[in-house]
């Protein structure tokens, strides 16, 4: 009796909850999906940074699982209250309250259970998806099938049990201390105002603003270059965040009462076309639901900055290319004659198109070095010279214009972030330790040997300069006609060290110093880096916006039952069916909207101050606004589809006799 009675309700509710249950079955189905992925051992087999895919797919989805969990616990609770006057009528006609708790449990587990049914083989298809995004980041010539792995399916029945063990014990002890007059009474209830004077929340709205803006100045003071390396700035990081979630909640708890004094002070406005009943309408939801849309408020805050993050990675990795691989194949050797034994192997599979072997020379007076302290870690400092002809022709193999230098002018190159230490930098004119005097001539960034030395800079100086310098080290620079991979690294490396290493006398083994660079492998791990980045982000980010859109949308058509009649009574007063759909409209669009205006902002703020470090990383430093204006879009494509789901359920319920 009490199962056909849970699913008669189950099947009845099916339709108001349609939404929330596209939206679990969704959520299910990515977790197993990535769970797919995570376990397939053809993906984990694409490269070495795959092996962290698992264990980082096992930490996001215990955040996903406490994020669910929230969503169906609002949920539940709502459908609670919904429901309340029924549950007190059945305890009014004698059904032990054990009974109805259970009747109620029961239709949240077949919900849950359904949910997780339909979402294997939809996970499944998704799962295929996934690898096909891998497959073409990583540009793979062969297509991954992800397979049914027993571990995929036994993480996603964990993570089932996990949430409603925790949904269905706070529902049963919300059953338990509950009384038969608060059932019937119930429904008729909304969220106590936590502050319940209007002056009051106009006072929490300003602070709210000002702690915002306060906790702008505590990232920004900490966004800075020569703050990279400070241990503390992860703590000012975190506690800035704090004070924009806090700032989040205090507005949206507060802002209700903006709107309407915004509306009631004038007139003109206060009674234009459908103003007062909108703003009256959202006001009277917003003060009572100040902790769920503070909740929306911060998730939405969540969603914009993993979108984000994904687009500034992706730029990251491919200026990382340039950077640290701007050539095929780059070596580093202490000693020349070995490099033709480079030319050598490469030249077995590929068809080298040109190369350079230049030299790098030490001036121990160190004129440049004191001027990168953020770069500096030598005990004995020295600065890093080389040859202009050899700057030119590594500047001709990357098909761009030669420089020239007088005999007494240096050319300062240093990688992008050491830029910010020398731009303004007050020493113009150097001595190097064979007494040549030489002038700055000019500042780029053109570097090409940073990936190989870790060096951030090297001064290029005219040939006859270096009389008399001692030769630092050695490179070789190739470019091939066709791609490399990663194999070339891994035969360089066997091959070199069949050469450079060797045995002492007493038995130790010993290597000269040496380091390969081949833009093949550099690509792949970039290529790796994105795709994991891209995936968690993304997957985090669809789930937040999904659960506010769903929240929203529960919501919005619950209302749209249960005020059904003052829609009715505006139809009899003769308002037509176009200027009714145009206000439901217009409310939907101030109840979806509120809520992402102030974390648009701040997520706005934070990409900025985000900027101030990747910028010289980036292509160009207004490169994230693109980044920012795809995010967006990215957000607004999975909102607008629940607003859409929401419009249409909202003008249907209205519309039932």
């Amino acid at each position: 009796m009490l199962g056909k009675l849970a699913f008669r309700n189950v099947m009845r509710s099916s339709k108001d909850y349609l939404i929330y249950f596209i939206t679990i079955t969704t959520l299910f189905s990515l977790m197993f999906a990535l769970n797919l992925v995570s376990w397939s051992d053809e993906v984990v087999f694409l490269s070495e940074n795959m092996d962290t895919f698992k264990s980082t797919i096992v930490f996001v989805n215990v955040i996903v699982v406490v994020v669910i969990s929230f969503l169906i616990n609002y949920t539940t609770r709502f459908m609670f209250e919904k429901r309340s006057k029924e549950f007190g009528m059945y305890l009014l006609l004698g059904i032990p309250k054990k009974k109805v708790s259970r009747m109620f449990l029961l239709e949240n587990v077949l919900f849950g259970f359904v949910a997780l049914i339909l979402a294997i083989p939809i996970g499944f298809v998704f799962s295929q998806f996934i690898s096909l995004f891998i497959v073409q980041v990583l540009e793979l010539p062969q297509i991954i099938f992800i397979k049914f792995h027993v571990m995929a399916f036994l993480l996603l029945f964990i993570y089932f049990v996990f949430i409603y063990i925790i949904v269905l014990f706070l529902a049963y002890r919300r059953m338990k201390r509950i009384n038969i007059y608060q059932l019937l009474y119930l429904e008729k209830q909304n969220e106590e105002k936590v502050i319940r004077k209007g002056k009051h929340r106009m006072l929490l709205f300003v602070f709210s603003l000002l702690l915002g803006f306060f906790a702008f100045l505590v990232w920004n003071s900490q966004f800075q270059l020569d703050l990279v390396q400070d241990s503390s700035v992860l703590t000012y990081l975190i506690f800035g965040l704090c004070l924009f979630i806090f700032s989040i909640y205090g507005v949206m708890f507060s802002v209700s009462d903006f709107f309407l004094s915004l509306v009631l002070r004038k007139k003109e406005i206060k009674y234009r076309k459908d103003y007062l009943f909108l703003v009256r309408t959202y006001a009277s939801k917003a003060r009572t639901m100040g902790f769920t849309m503070g909740t929306l408020g911060v998730l939405i805050l969540f969603t914009f900055l993993f979108l984000n993050f994904s687009s500034l990675n992706k730029g990251l990795y491919d200026s990382i290319i340039e950077t640290t691989a701007p050539f095929d194949v780059s070596v580093h050797l202490e000693n020349r004659e070995y490099l033709e034994d480079v030319l050598a192997v490469v030249s077995e599979d590929y068809t080298i198109s040109s190369y350079v072997m230049y030299d790098i020379y030490l001036d121990t007076n160190s004129n440049i070095e004191k001027l990168l302290p953020a770069y500096s870690y030598k005990s004995e400092p020295y600065d890093r010279l080389m040859k202009v002809s050899d700057y030119n022709r590594l500047l001709e193999m990357k098909g761009k214009e030669p420089t020239s230098l007088d005999n007494d002018e240096y050319l300062l190159v240093v990688e992008t972030a050491g830029m910010e230490f020398v731009k303004d930098s007050s020493i113009k004119t150097i001595l190097l330790s064979n007494g040549v005097e030489l002038h700055q001539k000019d500042i780029t960034t053109e570097m090409f040997f940073y990936g190989l030395s870790n060096e951030s800079y090297v001064v290029v100086v005219p040939d006859e300069a270096l009389k008399g310098l001692d030769v630092f080290e050695t490179f070789l620079s190739i470019d091939t006609r066709e791609e490399t991979t990663s194999a070339l690294e891994e035969k360089l490396e066997i091959e070199l060290r069949d050469v450079l290493c060797g045995f002492m006398e007493d038995g130790t083994s010993h290597c000269e110093n040496y380091r390969i660079t081949v833009q093949g492998t550099t690509v792949e791990e970039s290529n790796v880096m994105t795709a994991l980045v891209t995936s968690i982000c993304v997957y985090m980010a669809f789930i937040f916006a999904a659960i506010v859109g769903t929240i929203l949308a529960i919501q919005s058509l619950s209302d749209s039952a249960k005020y059904r009649y003052r829609y009715t009574v505006l139809k009899r007063l003769g308002v037509r069916d176009e200027v009714l759909y145009k206000t439901i409209r217009k409310q939907l669009y101030i109840l979806f909207g509120v809520p992402v205006i102030y974390p648009f902002i701040i997520s706005f703020g934070t990409v900025y101050l985000l900027n101030q470090i990747y910028q010289t990383l980036l292509p160009s430093p207004t490169a994230y606004l693109g980044y920012f204006f795809l995010s967006t879009v990215i957000f607004l494509v999975i909102y607008v589809i629940y607003f859409l789901a929401t419009y249409f359920g909202f003008k249907r319920n209205i519309n039932q006799n």
